[in-house]
Order: C-alpha cells, then structure tokens, then sequence
C-alpha cells in the first residue's frame, strides 16, 4: 500500500494508471452491455471519467490559489473523516450500494472512443498538477470532498480515491452477465 503523501505522488499516479487500465480492459468485454436497469459498462467509465475531470478542475483551481497566496489553510478533521479516510481511503475499499450526485450521472450511451479521451484527459489534468509541485505542496493541496463539501481531500488522497474507485466500477462491470 503506497503512502497517500506528496512525497509518493509519482506512485499514485503510477497506481491510478493501472486501475483505469483495469477499468477499460473490464469495459472492453461489451460496451453497451449492462445489467436491467443498471448502467452499461461504458456509463461505468463515463462516470469515472466525470467524477475525474470535476476533481482535475478543482485542484487546478486550488494549486493557481496555491501558487498566487490565497489558498486557505487545510480545515481540520473531523473524527468521522478522519476514520473513512484512515479505514476507508487507505486501504482502498469503497463500500457499495452509495448514491451518486445527478451531476456525476452519465449519460446514456456514451461512445467509448470520446469517453476514452475524456477519461485519460482527465488523467492528464491530475498529472499535470501533481508534477507542479513539491512533495510538500502536493500535501497542502486541497478541495472539497466532491459527495460531501464539508469533508476534504488533499491531492494525494483524491488519486487514491479515484484509484479506488476505478476499481470499483471495474468490478461493478466484471458482474455484468
């Protein structure tokens, strides 16, 4: 389990490459393919797509308020968030069954080469911000929790939460018959 730090950036980023591989391989079975009333495997990754491409944007925004002096300091924890993120985020479980905000809600019937190039965009993005700063930087960093504004992430924690998530869905489409 790689440390959610700036210092082990490169390794996070390394890890969430490796599961939106997973995530297109398991989409690459079938598509259009989905469970009744579920979604097909290719809204799985435009929904991992969405949810990246809105987290890259906050960040960048967060590191040019970084950069220009007025990012605020990183709120405090809360006991609850301080306990998913040390027994959800970081060891990479994410339990099911939650409810996704209707703007992360893909739309039906994406193409896969467009969602494809949003996905790696989005990845792009983070790398982007990630390799702009130092080590200690990357863990001043911070935005909103994009389900729950009253919680955060730093940039480190927000790739293992997307790795976690890919990963997620992955499995959600490998159920698909």
């Amino acid at each position: 389990m790689v440390a959610m730090d700036g210092a082990h950036a490169e390794e996070l980023l390394a890890d969430l490459d490796k599961a939106l591989a997973e995530l297109e391989q398991a989409a690459g079975r079938g598509w259009e393919r989905g469970i009744e009333g579920k979604w097909t495997a290719g809204e799985h990754v435009a929904h991992i797509a969405v949810t990246m491409a809105e987290s890259a944007g906050m960040f960048g925004k967060a590191a040019a308020l970084h950069r220009a002096g007025f990012l605020p300091s990183r709120p405090r924890r809360g006991p609850m968030q301080w306990l998913w993120v040390h027994l959800v985020i970081a060891p990479g479980r994410l339990p099911r069954g939650g409810k996704t905000a209707a703007r992360f809600v893909p739309a039906a019937h994406p193409k896969r080469e467009g969602t494809l190039r949003e996905l790696q965009a989005a990845l792009a993005q983070h790398r982007t911000v990630t390799q702009s700063l130092s080590a200690p930087e990357r863990d001043q960093l911070w935005t909103p929790n994009p389900f729950l504004p009253r919680w955060h992430y730093t940039l480190p924690e927000m790739l293992r939460v997307h790795a976690i998530h890919a990963r997620h869905h992955a499995k959600l489409i490998g159920e698909i018959p």
